[in-house]
């Protein structure tokens, strides 16, 4: 088997693709907001704090609806072991960053350096199941990514 042949193989065992790169893209596009957010409330503006609160909460949503997502479509397409193991570890990653934000400032070293890795991991699922054109040489377009 040849590595194109495998790699084949490997994309088309993604349960719910299009819900994974919408999920991700909202948890990525989430983590840069709080970090606005939280450079607001640093910065001296304390009514960013709460803003940051709430969206740090509310982002445990995204990873959780990928995950049931994937489990639910589970029989019909079934999810590579790697793919089902990101989603529960960007799960429990959130679940790190959010139980870290909430203990202050003394958790601000796992705090910080978590989210950017849930910034990282949620990029690669908004971006790695999704068909991304791109231009050939002479101008026309062709699909490329997962899928393609």
């Amino acid at each position: 088997m040849n590595r194109t042949t495998r790699t084949n193989r490997t994309r088309q065992a993604v349960a719910a693709p299009r819900v994974t790169a919408m999920t991700g893209l909202v948890l990525a596009v989430g983590v840069v907001v709080q970090g606005l957010f939280a450079g607001g409330f640093l910065g001296g503006d304390h009514g960013f704090h709460a803003w940051h609160e709430v969206l740090g909460t509310a982002l445990v949503l995204p990873p959780l609806v990928s995950l049931v997502a994937a489990l639910v479509l589970l029989h019909r397409r079934p999810d590579a072991r790697s793919a089902l193991a990101t989603r529960v570890f960007l799960l429990v990653l959130v679940v790190v960053v959010i139980v870290t934000g909430h203990a202050g400032r003394g958790l601000l070293a796992v705090h910080i350096p978590a989210a950017v890795a849930v910034a990282g991991i949620a990029v690669r699922q908004a971006a790695g199941f999704v068909r991304i054109p791109a231009l050939r040489r002479d101008g026309s377009e062709r699909a490329e990514g997962w899928g393609a």
